[in-house]
Parts: structure tokens; C-alpha cells; sequence
């Protein structure tokens, strides 16, 4: 999986962003917060490893569209301190076709949700907000088919009882006095001490949510565009 090469843009934007003049700032005032931070998912891979040297198993090509979003709703306190609750969410659904007497097709969904609270501090045009997740799960699934159309598999793993933080760093370029726009680069970790699994075409496959001897973890490092607005 990979997402849109937003590093360079993200780099760039600093630079330039920085260099602009500001517009009206907000003021002092305390009130409502509202960030919303997102980037766009792409997907279209081909990886699949041969089972012996010389496989000439044919695959069709996976490819799919999704999104990261982090939101966070809260309190500023003379705009500078922020207090609020962050909720993420990431969706992406990818699918490849079923290759007459080669690969099987394949339709995947992959689900992330998490919530908790946040802090951060609004410091000139330069923000920080840390969150600690209160709750977190990722669900994954699959369903496979032949060139027939006839299912060959359709599982679901959902990993859930999960924790652990997010810090975002971004700049605000002012476009009002409530308005801003800028990249953030945001590190997310969490980690899941549970997982379940459904096969609906081999039951016998099926637990319940049990704990895993080695937590599966998930972190990473992300730039993403956030729109910010102060009321």
C-alpha cells in the first residue's frame, strides 16, 4: 500500500508558507475549535510472491481509493492552549479481477477508528496537538473469488481493545480571522492486545476476540493538509 507522495509537497509548503505574509490573525479571544486533517489513500499494487521458482501464475492488477482523516472538536483558551477530543478515521477499499487459470479475485476493505483526548498549543502561526487513544480497531476484509464468480473465501480479522498516541505538528496560514490552512506531519501509534476472526465459509477458522501474545502494532509517519477554523 502507498499513499500520494505528499512528503516533498509538505516540505515545500513549509518553506513557502512560512515566507508568506500573514493575514489577520486570530485574536485572543477564547472559543470553539474545530480541526479537520486529511489526506487522500491510493493504491495499485501488483506484489504477489510465487509459490516455486518459475511460477508463471498470471494476477490482475489491486487497486483502490480511501482516506485518513483526523477530527479534533474543542476549547481554545486565548488562543493559544487548546483542550479537545480527537477522532480518526481511515477507510480504503481495493479490488482486483480473478485471472482465468491464474489468481483468484479479490475485494478488500481495511477499516481504522480511534478516539481520544487531545491537548495542543498555538504558538504564532505553528501548531501542536497531542492525543492519547482512549479506544482503537482495525478491521480487515477479504473476499476472494474465482474466474467464475464462485467465493473462495470471505474472512473478516478484527483487531480491537487497541491504545496509544498521535502527535501532529503543522503550520496555519490565516486566511481570516477564523479561517487557516496548512500541512501537518502527524505520527500516529497504536497498538492492539486483541483480535477475532470470522471465516463464513469454514466456521471451524472462527474465535472470539482473545488477547495476542505479541500486541499488533500500527504506527507510522504521515503528512496530511489541515483546515482549521476558530469560532
Amino acid at each position: 500500500m502507498k499513499q500520494f507522495p505528499f512528503l516533498p509537497f509538505l516540505l515545500a509548503s513549509f518553506c513557502i508558507l512560512s515566507s508568506l505574509p500573514s493575514f489577520a490573525a486570530p485574536g485572543n479571544a477564547s472559543g470553539f475549535f474545530f480541526d479537520e486533517t486529511f489526506v487522500p489513500v491510493y493504491v495499485n499494487k501488483n506484489d504477489v510472491e510465487s509459490l516455486t521458482p518459475g511460477d508463471n501464475t498470471q494476477v490482475a492488477t489491486e487497486s483502490g481509493l480511501g482516506f485518513d482523516t483526523r477530527t479534533t472538536l474543542g476549547y481554545t483558551f486565548s488562543s493559544q492552549f487548546i483542550i479537545g477530543l480527537t477522532y480518526n478515521m481511515y477507510s480504503i477499499t481495493t479490488s482486483r479481477d480473478a485471472v482465468n487459470g491464474g489468481l483468484e479475485g479479490l475485494n478488500e476493505k481495511t477499516q481504522k477508528s480511534e478516539y481520544g483526548p487531545t491537548v495542543g498549543y498555538n504558538f504564532g502561526n505553528w501548531r501542536v496537538l497531542l492525543t492519547y487513544f482512549l479506544s482503537s480497531t482495525r478491521q480487515v476484509d477479504r473476499k476472494y473469488v474465482d474466474s467464475t464468480g464462485a467465493a473462495t473465501g470471505d474472512t473478516t480479522i478484527k483487531n480491537t481493545n487497541g491504545s496509544g498516541f498521535q502527535a501532529a505538528l503543522g503550520y496555519n496560514y490565516a486566511l481570516g480571522s477564523h479561517f487557516e490552512i496548512g500541512p501537518s506531519l502527524i505520527y500516529r501509534s497504536v497498538s492492539y492486545s486483541k483480535q477475532a476472526k470470522t471465516n463464513r465459509l469454514n466456521s471451524s477458522e472462527d474465535y472470539d476476540a482473545t488477547e495476542l501474545s505479541t500486541k499488533a502494532l500500527d504506527s507510522g509517519l504521515t503528512p496530511m493538509i489541515t483546515i482549521q477554523m476558530r469560532f
